[in-house]
């Protein structure tokens, strides 16, 4: 499908959506629109529906995780994105200057690095393309491919942007990059799970095979560590894992299409709630609070 802005949400799959094009598809529920409803209706509202929402500010770390996409998965694209300064520390008067003097483009689409940044994004990258079976992933495909898709159950628009679709003989894998702060597997399945990680491997692989017509035979999850030495792992979840992935989108999706066709988006109870202090709690000793 054409690249083009988009009247209307489409069904299947668009290459080269520019990420401003595909947010604004507001119509089709995306996998970070589930957990934020999952949270509560209300949070979904606030943060994808309100007129009075306030424009959401990048953080460190989503410059961080940025930076590592682009390194590892379109390096090509890097030198247009971001400009290097001369200096690491902006607050050095050959900084500003260089920074008041950069020939911005009219939207101000670059944005400025500093040397230590530009590095640790190329490190992570090449941290990752290490393993041997990652580099081989990334060795053939094509990123940011944007998918569009009918709930057959709900009748819900629905959208994934996977970072990563290889071709894998007659079906594809799909790959996401995750950046954290321990990337071993033991540790980054924790993640995973208060994440959600899980039902957005499943909603993206069984809504790119909807929307592409072709089996997803895998979601591999590329997690590199933001500090120095960016060690990196490539795991998948296994086959309760995306069970369970798939439990909860399904349980998510009729509630969601229940709030949008009612334009009721509920907040927590209404009632004074009875609540209990955890388990770990109430069975931690006394000792040493006298």
């Amino acid at each position: 499908m054409s690249a083009q802005p988009l009247p209307r949400t489409p069904v299947g799959l668009v290459d080269g959506l520019s990420i401003e094009i595909y947010h604004a598809c507001a119509g089709a529920v995306s996998n970070s629109g589930l957990s934020d409803f999952a949270r509560s209706p209300a949070h979904y509202h606030a943060l994808h529906l309100d007129p009075r929402r306030p424009v959401e500010e990048e953080t460190p770390a989503q410059l961080v995780g940025q930076l590592a996409h682009c390194a590892l998965l379109e390096p090509a694209e890097f030198g247009k994105r971001y400009a290097v300064g001369p200096v690491g520390d902006k607050r050095l008067k050959a900084w500003k200057t260089w920074a008041e003097d950069y020939p911005q483009d009219e939207d101000g689409s670059f944005t400025l690095l500093t040397p230590a940044q530009a590095a640790a994004a190329w490190a992570m990258a090449e941290s990752a393309k290490r393993n041997p079976d990652v580099a081989k992933l990334l060795g053939k495909g094509r990123p940011e491919v944007s998918a569009f898709w009918i709930d057959k159950a709900t009748g819900l628009a629905c959208r994934c942007r996977p970072d990563w679709v290889s071709p894998a003989g007659r079906g594809v894998i799909l790959a996401d990059v995750k950046t954290c702060g321990d990337a071993s597997p033991a540790q980054f399945a924790r993640q995973v799970a208060r994440m959600g990680y899980h039902r957005q491997a499943a909603f993206y692989s069984d809504g790119y095979a909807e929307a592409s017509g072709l089996p997803v035979l895998g979601f591999v999850f590329i997690a590199i560590e933001t500090a120095w030495p960016y060690l990196s792992s490539a795991v998948m979840l296994d086959d309760e894992s995306l069970a369970k992935g798939r439990e909860e989108i399904a349980a998510l999706l009729p509630r969601f299409a229940a709030c949008k066709a009612s334009n009721a988006w509920p907040g927590y109870s209404d009632a004074i709630e009875l609540v209990s202090l955890p388990a770990w709690a109430l069975s931690t000793t006394t000792e040493g609070l006298q």
